[in-house]
């Protein structure tokens, strides 16, 4: 009798003190969340996932660095561990952040749109990229902490959702009010103009990912190029930056400094983009790339995909790789050589003599910001070729994955639509002991989503094409 009178107590005082007290709460804990902080902490783990997770295993099996088989790795290898990574990561830290955010903004009054809209952006640009590499992906079900599985979407699904949600964003900035600023909104500051440039600008990526397997977005991509409002210099680039100092540096340069002393010793100069180069004559070679320690001066020795380093193998430039140099998630040339293609494809007016203008000013702007000097740039480019309909589709998509050499992700999608299925620019063979036949073509889902989600798709392999990838 004592015992359930005991217990019958302390219900009656358990309820009261959570109904009608205040005794457990901390009053020095706050009770809620600054979407600003949020959208910090999801800005920087998307860009640590751009710059260092997702960046080696990608570089490698896209081919756009070789490692010489330093430490196991190779382009006709995984890495799931680091894939597995960045999928949870995305998904956890970056887009639960971003909805967490995007909810107390909109219960927050008055409705601040501007941080909003930034929100809204930043979670289109981590969907539309995670879609990209992996194909299916939980869209409309995720990152809300309400479904236990969520459906995985169809690509097509989420590219066009992720251009809903720019739409919806883009429409919601206000340019005489403040959104998230200095130091929470790492890329822009809060300036709200080119925080709409960028949204046009990643709408255009997102829609040349696509319309090859939907000809109706070349109407679309014809407007915003008739539209204007996208970046239109590099002080318009969208860049998340870092710095010379302990705790802040590029994480591509943290990697070589705390594992190998400071010396690059780990990337290497990958055949296809070699041979490229030099078919081209194209002066970057030495941008890109540093001679091995018992190579000759300016001699350049280029690995293929299961090649074993040598001390005279050339390296991916150290100076690629500084405390210093930020994270690129698009940059003016980018936006240039976009252009030129809609043109040329006829998308938009000008005919093949506005492309030809618009590709040589995207490759000067990209040699530019390398380092190469203004008087090999200017030689370089007066000598491209002027575009042609027998030629621009070679001639573009060689300059634009040279351009995104230090951005695989980027790379990747580039060279997966930049022609048919075994006709793309460069031209890659299946490296010998490759886990498929084909070339890389997806990433593949983490064993904790396969094991307990049942909605994951299944029967993929590394080389099944996404919806995209025609």
């Amino acid at each position: 009798m004592k015992k359930l009178i005991l217990a019958a107590l302390l219900a009656i005082s358990t309820t009261a003190c959570f109904k009608d007290s205040n005794i457990n709460v901390d009053p020095n804990r706050s009770t809620s969340v600054d979407p600003a902080l949020l959208f910090s902490g999801a800005s920087t783990q998307f860009s640590l996932l751009r710059v260092a997770e997702l960046t080696w295993p990608i570089a490698l099996m896209n081919q756009m660095w070789a490692s010489g088989g330093r430490w196991g790795l190779s382009q006709s290898q995984y890495d799931q561990t680091r894939i597995r990574s960045a999928w949870g990561r995305t998904y956890t830290d970056v887009l639960k952040n971003l909805n967490v955010a995007i909810e107390i903004a909109q219960n927050t009054q008055p409705v601040n749109k501007n941080a909003l809209a930034q929100c809204k952006i930043l979670m289109a640009f981590a969907y539309s990229q995670t879609s990209l590499l992996w194909g299916d992906i939980p869209f409309t079900e995720a990152a809300n902490g309400k479904v236990d599985f969520p459906k995985f979407d169809k690509q097509q699904d989420v590219l066009n959702g992720t251009v809903a949600l720019l739409d919806e964003a883009i429409g919601m900035i206000d340019l005489n009010a403040k959104g998230i600023i200095a130091p929470n909104d790492l890329y822009y500051g809060g300036d709200m103009v080119k925080w709409r440039k960028f949204a046009n600008s990643l709408k255009m990526r997102i829609l040349f990912s696509m319309v090859d397997s939907d000809p109706t977005k070349g109407a679309a991509i014809g407007q915003l190029v008739a539209g204007g409002n996208m970046i239109s210099s590099s002080a318009d680039a969208m860049l998340y930056k870092y710095f010379n100092q302990p705790g802040r540096q590029n994480p591509r340069f943290s990697f070589t400094a705390i594992f190998r002393g400071g010396v690059q010793s780990d990337w290497y100069c990958s055949k296809p983009v070699y041979d490229l180069l030099v078919s081209l004559k194209d002066p970057r070679i030495p941008y890109f790339y540093q001679p091995g320690t018992d190579a000759a001066p300016n001699e350049f020795i280029a690995l293929g995909p299961v090649e074993v380093y040598t001390t005279k193998s050339a390296l991916v430039n150290m100076n690629l790789l500084k405390p210093d140099l930020p994270e690129v998630s698009f940059s003016y040339s980018e936006q240039l050589l976009f252009e030129a293609e809609a043109i040329a494809r006829g998308f938009a007016p000008g005919g093949f003599e506005a492309a030809t203008t618009k590709m040589r000013a995207g490759v000067r702007e990209s040699m530019l910001a390398l380092g190469v000097t203004a008087a090999q740039t200017d030689a370089y480019v007066a000598g491209l070729p002027a575009l042609t309909a027998a030629n621009y589709k070679t001639v573009l998509a060689q300059q634009q994955y040279l351009d995104l050499f230090m951005r695989p992700i980027e790379g990747w999608v580039q060279h997966r639509r930049s022609g048919a299925i075994g006709q793309e620019v460069p031209a890659m063979t299946t490296p010998t002991g490759a886990p498929v036949a084909g070339l890389i073509r997806r990433l593949l889902y983490r064993s904790e989503e396969v094991n307990s989600n049942p909605n994951t798709p299944s029967g993929l392999t590394l080389d099944t094409p996404q919806w995209f990838d025609k």
